[in-house]
């Protein structure tokens, strides 16, 4: 046989096995990512189940901090807190739940809460500022309900009020 003929078929053959390694190495990785997700999902859903057992079962806001001046809501009771939308609007949080720019969500249907402080740094265009924004998750029961989401990028909040409504809502990482 060819020397060269030899060679080519060891040297494909050894990239076929690399390709095959990476592709388990990547998947193996992403795995481990899912699951540190939800162990960390977990561990906060299981503090706010603790919070609403305090509560007789429901999910309410606890909130020991300076309250806003506003009206109370006939379905969700006593306002909290408000982040300022840019551009008018806001979102507002209540009681038992959240209007969010006419959305009204009862945070009895939220499954989780997590708040991302985001950069300092900006960016240099558009996208790298939306990237780099603090974002306060909330994410709803069900598959099929989307996920909102309250950036700095167009809210007007401070970090240790996002902080405060994951916390008192139960969904803290401990």
């Amino acid at each position: 046989m060819n020397s060269a003929l030899i060679i080519g078929v060891v040297f494909g053959i050894l990239g076929i096995v690399l390709m095959v390694f990476l592709v388990i190495v990547a998947v193996v990785f992403i795995i481990g990512l899912f699951q540190g997700w939800k162990k960390g999902s977990r561990r906060r859903q299981a503090n706010a189940e603790a919070q609403r057992r305090r509560h007789g079962g429901r999910t309410v806001l606890e909130w020991p901090w300076p309250r806003v001046s506003g009206d109370p809501d006939p379905e969700f009771g006593e306002l909290f807190e408000e982040f300022p939308k840019k551009g008018g609007g806001s979102a507002r949080f209540y009681e038992t739940g959240l209007v969010l720019d006419g959305k009204r969500v009862p945070y009895d249907t939220l499954s989780d809460i997590y708040f991302d402080e985001g950069c300092e740094e900006r960016g240099k265009d558009l996208k790298e500022a939306i990237q780099n924004s603090a974002v306060l998750w909330l994410y709803r029961k069900g598959g099929f309900h989307r996920t909102l989401g309250i950036r700095d990028f167009v809210y007007g909040f401070d970090h240790a009020d996002c902080e405060h409504i994951r916390d008192g809502l139960g969904f803290r990482d401990e």
